[in-house]
C-alpha cells in the first residue's frame, strides 16, 4: 500500500507550506475539515443527585485558512510600500509580491473569500421583439443628420433630425412596454395619490459617505489645485470662446483636432454658472465628469465581486490620486474613464441578465464617449474582446446568435451617436486621425526602432505604471511615482492574482476580462511608437483607472468577506475594522499627494501668469487699456495668451516681439511691458524708446518666477507742448 493511498490512514494537517508547493505543483491539495469526535454518552445521574451542566470545550487549532489572506495582503502591502519609497532593494520588493501572489492564489482556489457577485436573473425574458417602423424612421433621420452636418457645422435641422434618429433606433430596438397610453396612465395615478419611499439603512449610509469624501477630494479646493494654467489649457478656452461667440462645430481642428464634448460643457457651465472663459470653468466640468465616475465603478464593482467590493472601489477611485489629477486639470482627460466605466458595467449586466435594454445603453456609453476624448476610440475594442470571451464560454451556451443580435443593436446605438462626427470624418479624414498617426506612425517624426520592439516595451512600461513609474508629465501628476498610493497598489495586484485564480477555477468570464481590459484600455498610451517617452500617459491610459480600482476594491472587500466564513461574526466585525483602517490610510496618503505633492509640483512647474494677469488688469482698470499692454517674447518663457485669459481678456494674445518695439514708440497712451528677468537687450531697448519709462522688478514667491515691469506714461498735451522745440 502506497503512504499516498487513502487507506494509508490519517493524514497529519496540512500546512501552509504544503498548500504552497502544491499551488506551484498545479495541484493544490484539498483543506480538510476537522473530523468530529465520537459521541460518548453521558453518565446518568445519581439518584438524588442535582443534575450536572457538561460544557464541551472546543480546542482551537490554526490552520492556514486562518492565515492565508491577511499574510498575503501583509507581504503586499510591505512590496508596496518599499517600492513606493524607492527604500531597500527593488528585488525584494518583487520576492515579496511574489510570495504575496502565490499565497493569494492559494487562499483563492481555496475559496477563503466566498463569491457575493449577483447571479443570473431568475425566469425567462421577455420577447425579443423589434418594432420595424420606428426603426426604418431611424434609417431615415440618420441619413437627415449626415446630409445637415456639412461643413463641420451643428445647425437646429442637425440637432432635430440626430435627436430624432436616436429616440427612433431606441423606440425600435427596446424591449419591454412603450405604450403611452400606460405610461400616461401610470403617471395620472401618481400624480392624484402622490408618494415617494425613501428607505434609508446602515448599507444606504455607508454609500452615501464614501461619496461624500469623493466629493471633498473632486470639489474641496477646485480653483487652487492646480493653481496655474498651461498652453493646452489656452488652447480648449479659445475653443470654448468660440462656442460662445457662436460657432458650433462638431470637431475643433485647434491644435491638432479635438473632439467637441468639453467645449460644449464648459460654454455651458460658464453661461449658467458665470465662471467666464476661465481656468475654473474647465475644472468644473472636468471635475464633475471625474464625479460621474464613481457610480458606474461602484455597480461595474458589485458586478464582479458583490455590494461589498463596489463600495471599496468607489471609495478607493474616490479619494485616489491618479483619477482626481486627470479630474482636477481642467481637460478633456476624465471623459475617458467616465464613459469606460457605463460601457463596462452594461456589458456585464447585460450579459448577465441576457437583456437588450442593456446593450442599447451601452451603445449610448460608447458613442457619447467617442465625441469626448480620442483614447475613447480604445471602448469599442474592448467591448467587441468582452463579448467575444463570454462567446467562449459555456455559459453562453443557447444564447450565442442572442448575443451577437445584442451587438447588433449595441453598434446601430452608437453609429446613431456619433452620426455627426462620421459625416466629419468623411469630410476632413486627415483631421480626424493626424493625432493617432503622428503616434503610431512615422508621419512625425522617424519611430526610433523597430515597431514591434518599442511596442512591447510600451506595454511593459504600461503595465509598471501602477506600482513604479506614472510617466514624467507633472501636468496629470508627480513625476516618478506609481499611479496607485501604496494601500492601493497592493490591494491592486492581490485583487489581480484572486481574479485570475477565480476564473481558472470557475470558469468567469468577467474574471477575464476584467484583466484584459487593463492592456486594450492602456493602448491609446502604449501606442505611441514614434514618441515612446511619452508613455505611460495616466491621460491617455485613464480609462484603466476603471479595472484597476475595480480589483483594488475586490481585494478590500475579501478582508470582511474571509472573515466571516473563517472567524464568524466577531471576526468580520474585526476585520471589516481592519478593512476601514486600510481605506483611512489610503485617504490621508492621497490627500498628501494631491494637496501637498502635486499641487507643490504645478506650482513650482507652471509660470505664473496668474500673477502676470493681475498685473495688467490692474493696469487696465487704472491708467492703461488692455491694448497697450505687453509682453515681451523670450524662449521657453510664458504663453502670452494665458496672460490675457487671467487678466480677464480672453482672446487676446499680449506677445510683442523684441525686433518690434520700436513701433510701439508712436504709441501716445500708457503702455505696459512685462519682461523677462534675464531679457537685458529688450530692456535696453525700451529704456532708449521710451526714456521716461519706469523699470520695476514683481517679485514672486517661488523661486525663479520673478519678472520685470516697465511702465510708459501717457504722452499728454501738456507733455507735447513742453518739448522743446529745435532751433532753425
Amino acid at each position: 500500500m502506497q503512504p499516498d493511498s487513502p487507506e494509508a490512514g490519517p493524514q497529519h494537517e496540512p500546512t501552509v507550506l504544503d498548500g504552497f508547493r502544491s499551488l506551484l505543483r498545479g495541484r493544490p491539495i484539498p483543506i480538510p475539515e476537522k473530523q468530529p469526535e465520537p459521541a460518548v454518552p453521558p453518565k446518568p445521574p445519581l439518584r438524588g443527585a442535582a443534575p450536572r451542566v457538561v460544557r464541551e470545550r472546543v480546542p482551537f487549532r490554526l490552520r492556514a485558512v486562518h492565515l492565508r489572506l491577511p499574510v498575503a495582503l501583509l507581504l503586499a502591502l510591505m512590496a508596496q510600500y518599499s517600492l513606493e519609497g524607492r527604500s531597500g532593494s527593488i528585488w525584494t520588493s518583487i520576492g515579496l509580491y511574489l510570495l504575496a501572489a502565490g499565497i493569494a492564489g492559494w487562499a483563492a482556489w481555496s475559496e477563503d473569500a466566498p463569491d457575493e457577485r449577483p447571479g443570473p436573473a431568475p425566469g425567462a425574458q421577455p420577447k425579443e421583439g423589434y418594432r420595424l417602423g420606428f426603426l426604418v424612421a431611424a434609417a431615415g433621420f440618420s441619413l437627415f443628420t449626415l446630409l445637415a452636418s456639412s461643413d463641420n457645422q451643428f445647425r437646429l435641422f442637425t440637432i432635430v433630425f440626430w435627436v430624432a434618429a436616436l429616440t427612433s433606433v431606441f423606440l425600435g430596438l427596446w424591449q419591454g412596454d412603450l405604450s403611452p397610453r400606460r405610461a400616461w396612465r401610470r403617471l395620472a395615478d401618481w400624480l392624484r395619490h402622490p408618494s415617494l419611499n425613501l428607505r434609508l439603512d446602515s448599507w444606504a449610509l455607508l454609500v452615501f459617505l464614501a461619496f461624500a469624501v469623493s466629493a471633498f477630494f473632486r470639489f474641496v479646493r477646485l480653483a487652487d489645485v492646480p493653481h496655474e494654467m498651461v498652453s493646452d489649457q489656452a488652447e480648449k478656452l479659445l475653443d470654448v470662446l468660440d462656442v460662445l461667440r457662436g460657432r458650433y462645430s462638431i470637431f475643433f481642428p485647434r491644435n491638432i483636432g479635438r473632439e467637441a464634448l468639453q467645449f460644449y460643457l464648459a460654454a455651458a457651465t460658464a453661461r449658467i454658472l458665470g465662471t467666464g472663459v476661465s481656468l475654473t470653468t474647465l475644472k468644473i466640468g472636468a471635475a464633475l465628469a471625474g464625479f460621474l465616475t464613481l457610480p458606474y465603478i461602484y455597480l461595474l464593482g458589485r458586478e464582479l465581486g458583490g455590494r461589498k467590493a463596489g463600495l471599496a472601489a468607489l471609495l478607493l477611485a474616490g479619494v485616489a490620486y491618479w483619477p482626481n489629477a486627470i479630474s482636477r486639470v481642467g481637460l478633456r482627460f476624465p471623459l475617458f474613464p467616465l464613459f469606460v466605466a457605463p460601457a463596462m458595467f452594461y456589458l456585464a449586466r447585460g450579459l448577465r441578465l441576457r437583456r437588450r435594454n442593456d446593450f442599447l445603453l451601452c451603445g449610448v456609453a460608447i458613442g457619447i464617449g467617442l465625441h469626448g476624448y480620442s483614447p475613447a476610440r480604445a471602448i469599442p475594442i474592448l467591448l467587441a474582446v468582452g463579448l467575444g470571451l463570454c462567446l467562449l464560454h459555456l455559459s453562453a451556451r443557447g444564447h450565442r446568435w442572442a448575443s451577437i443580435g445584442w451587438l447588433a443593436a449595441t453598434v446601430a446605438v452608437a453609429l446613431v451617436v456619433i452620426l455627426p462626427l462620421a459625416r466629419v470624418a468623411v469630410d476632413m479624414p486627415d483631421q480626424i486621425l493626424s493625432g493617432t498617426l503622428t503616434r503610431i506612425s512615422g508621419l512625425e517624426q522617424p519611430l526610433p526602432g523597430p515597431a514591434w520592439q518599442i511596442f512591447f516595451s510600451n506595454v511593459r512600461n504600461g503595465l509598471r505604471m501602477f506600482a513604479w513609474d506614472n510617466g514624467s508629465v507633472w501636468v496629470i501628476g508627480i513625476p516618478g511615482r506609481p499611479a496607485l498610493d501604496w494601500v492601493t497598489g497592493a490591494l491592486f495586484h492581490l485583487g489581480a492574482v484572486i481574479a485570475l485564480l477565480r476564473y481558472i477555477r470557475r470558469r468567469n468570464w468577467l474574471d477575464l476580462f476584467i484583466l484584459i481590459s487593463i492592456p486594450i484600455l492602456q493602448l491609446p498610451s502604449t501606442l505611441s511608437l514614434a514618441f515612446p517617452n511619452e508613455n505611460p500617459a495616466t491621460n491617455r491610459a485613464g480609462g484603466a483607472l476603471v479595472p484597476a480600482f475595480v480589483l483594488a476594491g475586490l481585494a478590500l472587500a475579501a478582508l470582511p468577506q474571509w472573515a466571516r466564513s473563517v472567524w464568524g461574526n466577531r471576526g468580520r466585525a474585526a476585520w471589516t475594522l481592519a478593512a476601514a483602517g486600510l481605506s483611512l490610510v489610503a485617504i490621508a496618503t492621497n490627500y498628501r499627494l494631491v494637496f501637498v505633492e502635486w499641487a507643490d509640483v504645478t506650482l513650482r512647474s507652471a509660470w505664473n501668469t496668474s500673477q502676470m494677469g493681475e498685473v495688467v488688469r490692474g493696469f487696465a482698470g487704472s491708467i492703461g487699456t488692455y491694448d497697450t499692454a505687453h509682453v515681451v517674447g523670450y524662449p521657453y518663457w510664458v504663453d502670452t495668451r494665458l496672460v490675457a485669459i487671467n487678466a480677464g481678456s480672453p482672446g487676446w494674445d499680449y506677445a510683442v516681439e523684441a525686433n518690434a518695439l520700436g513701433n510701439l514708440a508712436t504709441e501716445t497712451r500708457a503702455q505696459l511691458f512685462l519682461i523677462n528677468t534675464q531679457d537685458t537687450p529688450a530692456v535696453e531697448t525700451l529704456r532708449s524708446l521710451f526714456p521716461d519709462g519706469r523699470l520695476s522688478l514683481r517679485v514672486s514667491p517661488l523661486e525663479g518666477k520673478n519678472f520685470l515691469v516697465f511702465l510708459v506714461p501717457a504722452l499728454t498735451d501738456l507733455d507735447l507742448s513742453a518739448t522743446p522745440t529745435p532751433e532753425p
